[in-house]
């Protein structure tokens, strides 16, 4: 056991914490399933890649082990090019084009489908959209004529139009009443924001309805070109079969521009936590999660392999720990979803409303750990041996090498690739799923949904440490706002169609720039409340002397501390405990400490704890945001103790998210983020200040409480602060 201390910089506040070093040891039963079977070898079958003259991509895959022929057209168009304030065209686009065509009715297509024997599919996602058949190898003629149809000729009858959106909203509705769609999409809007991965493929009712004919047409005409286009033909044909039947039915089909969107970026992970309130709900969803990474990326078999062994095939601690161990819910899983531009990764289960606290912990707990420590052997293997015992079946008939064929391509990777997964899935090692971990799994930025009765559950959250979260009715959600809540309903509306909805303003708002110049204003406000730009970027060195009371479970405990800090990175506190001296230092990057027993560097955690601290502090803070270096938003007010606050929310490439809350003063009240347990567990962290006063032209305050979990774990008050007087570079120096 060993005790922990840490400064907040800046405003010189000591805080205590009690660290018990890792034990690390197998917690896995000693009885064993047996061992898998060895890996048979597997082969995947010839292909050949040409272009056509138009710029059509085809791929033909020779498999003759049935008599099917697989043809799979891919768009690279979907959800993401969605024109503003239009959401789900590429959706209701996708849905018409086997609804009719310009020679062909929607019966007739089905008919000739059917009479051969054959399936014939139609559909969209955020990245592309496509057009599916299988048809037995005499009629694959038949079925490249269909889908050449149906991709290149649908003819968008108004009555059809009606029918799908009618179709569309009925769902819709249906689905915002069911818990698991609501945490689903809610996940996706907290993780993408306004990029189009974060709103709802399939629109909304009010987008829906505003869509016209037109839409669909110009949608079409824009991105169902050939060079836009990707088609596989998988199964008991030649290659000269396969490229002599693309360039009959699609050769002819002209090239056209395809001119790229400017696309939003998605915003960077930033730590939230939004209750769905519905009050009928006994059991509760829960998402975490955040963004990562796009298909395309390197790390990306390693960090599949990781979030496997999170909560995946083969591994899956999160089930291990909240099914069978807890017995909180019948499943938990993990997942990645790597799409062409951006990736996230979530891990979901529903429990009942009463373990609804305890079960966010647990997962919370899980994300933590694995970065921290290095995965067992064990829990790798199995993960593999699931990933590279399955791959087999994922190439079995034409439909599903046409799947694995098409997905390499569309992401720009090498075809080759598919042959050589099960030796890349074994060739990750438990050194690169702890890199990966820690590189993508920031628990400090969790975007978390819970959708339930907030009212049963809300105690049980503070209980563990989740402070800070909103709350939003089910009745009152809508996705396209920025505030994720509707505005004041207006009257009904009557669609072409002749169906109603109630509308609620479903138009994603573009960012006012009002809005931005409000946020600019109010963090100049804070600024020159403690002294203004220029005294702050003076401040180079700081003493201060503080009597300090530790809230401990045995009672107060009194302490006297002398603080020094030189900026940009280096600090030391001396602190009397009773007889004890202690002395801590952080010196750019590496930290060492004094006590009783000698001099010891610090462990790894308690150093990114103290780094942590250092960029946490307010005036290099501050000072940064001024200068752009680091993102600010302004967030809703927020009311506490009887007060109301603004909030200004700071965060970086290298910084968590922090809170400020700015009192009428528009002085720093208190400030809030997510901290270190000394558990290693993560906890909500709140440090409350007052007592401003001016010294060297800066306001500093001299009385501070220190919160962990909302619980008050120390109260510090300055006797003596002095800026920028000499200081001894050797007070930093580790003594040998």
């Amino acid at each position: 056991m060993m005790r922990r201390w840490a400064v907040g910089l800046g405003l010189w506040a000591l805080c205590l914490a009690v660290s018990a070093s890792a034990q690390v040891r197998d917690d896995w039963p000693s009885e064993r399933a047996p061992r898998p079977l060895a890996a048979r070898e597997v082969t995947f079958p010839p292909y050949e890649v040409r272009t056509l003259a138009n710029g059509m991509q085809v791929i033909a895959v020779l498999h003759h082990e049935q008599p099917a022929v697989s043809m799979r057209l891919l768009v690279r168009a979907g959800s993401v090019q969605d024109p503003s304030g239009k959401v789900g065209v590429a959706s209701l686009t996708a849905a018409l084009l086997d609804q009719g065509t310009t020679t062909k009715s929607a019966e007739q297509i089905a008919d000739q489908i059917d009479f051969i024997g054959g399936a014939l599919g139609t559909g969209s996602g955020p990245d592309l959209s496509f057009v599916n058949a299988v048809v037995m190898k005499d009629s694959f003629g038949v079925g490249l004529d269909l889908i050449a149809d149906v991709a290149h000729n649908p003819a968008f009858a108004p009555e059809e139009i009606d029918r799908q959106k009618q179709q569309t909203i009925s769902s819709l509705q249906v689905n915002f009443q069911d818990p698991d769609y609501l945490a689903n999409v809610l996940f996706d809007r907290l993780v993408y924001g306004f990029h189009p991965y974060g709103l709802p493929n399939n629109g909304t009712p009010d987008t829906l309805a505003s869509l016209t004919r037109e839409d669909l047409r110009a949608y079409h005409r824009r991105y169902f070109v050939p060079n836009n286009m990707i088609l596989a033909i998988v199964g008991d044909v030649t290659s000269e079969e396969a490229f002599a039947g693309a360039e009959r039915v699609f050769g002819s089909w002209p090239r056209a521009e395809v001119v790229t969107e400017t696309i939003v970026e998605p915003p960077p992970p930033t730590r939230r936590i939004v209750i769905i309130d519905k009050p009928d709900s006994v059991q509760t969803e829960i998402r975490v999660g955040q963004l990562a990474i796009p298909r395309k990326h390197p790390d990306y078999m390693a960090w599949d392999l990781a979030v496997k062994i999170l909560g995946g095939e083969g591994a899956n601690r999160l089930h291990r720990v909240l099914r069978s161990e807890r017995g909180l819910t019948y499943g938990a899983s993990a997942d990645t979803e790597a799409r062409k531009q951006a990736g996230d990764y979530v891990a979901e289960t529903d429990t009942r409303t009463d373990t609804t606290g305890e079960a966010l912990r647990l997962m919370i707990d899980e994300f933590a750990k694995l970065p921290r420590d290095r995965v067992y052997e064990r829990e790798l293997s199995d993960a593999q041996a699931y990933l590279s015992g399955s791959f087999p079946l994922t190439i079995e008939t034409p439909n599903d090498i046409a799947t694995q064929v098409l997905n390499v391509v569309f992401y720009d990777l090498p075809v080759a690739e598919i042959g050589t997964f099960p030796q890349r899935v074994q060739a990750v090692t438990p050194d690169d799923i702890q890199r990966v971990s820690r590189q993508y799994i920031r628990t400090d930025r969790l975007s978390i949904v819970l959708v339930g009765n907030a009212a049963a559950f809300i105690p049980q959250l503070r209980q563990v440490g989740f402070s800070e979260f909103e709350v939003i009715p089910i009745s009152q959600l809508n996705l396209m706002s920025s505030t994720l809540k509707k505005e004041a309903p207006r009257a009904e509306a009557t669609p072409a169609g002749g169906f109603r909805i109630e509308r609620a303003s479903f138009q994603v708002p573009a960012p006012p720039a009002q809005s931005e110049a409000r946020t600019t204003d109010l963090l100049k406000r804070v600024i020159d409340a403690r002294g203004g730009l220029e005294a702050l970027r003076k401040v180079r060195t700081v003493v201060a002397e503080a009597e300090t009371t530790f809230q401990m479970e045995q009672g107060p405990l009194a302490s006297t501390t002398r603080t020094y800090v030189a900026y940009p990175d280096r600090f030391r506190v001396d602190a009397t405990v009773g007889p004890a001296q202690v002395i801590q230092v952080f010196n750019a990057g590496s930290a060492w400490v004094k006590d009783p027993t000698g001099v010891h560097d610090v462990p790894p955690a308690m150093r990114d704890d103290f780094a942590a601290s250092v960029r946490r502090d307010t005036i290099p803070m501050l000072i940064a945001a001024s200068e752009g270096k680091l993102t600010v938003r302004m967030l809703a007010e927020e009311g506490r103790d009887g007060r109301t606050f603004r909030v200004l929310e700071i965060s970086g490439a290298q910084l968590a998210a922090v809170r400020l809350y700015i009192d009428p003063q528009n002085l720093i009240a208190r400030q809030s983020f997510a901290a270190m347990g000394p558990d290693g567990r993560p906890v909500q962290a709140e440090e409350a200040f007052s007592d401003y006063r001016l010294v060297s032209g800066v306001q500093v305050p001299f009385k501070a409480e220190v919160y962990r979990a909302g619980r008050v774990i120390l109260s510090r008050v300055l006797k003596t602060v002095v800026l920028n007087g000499p200081l001894d570079d050797t007070l930093f120096s580790r003594p040998q």
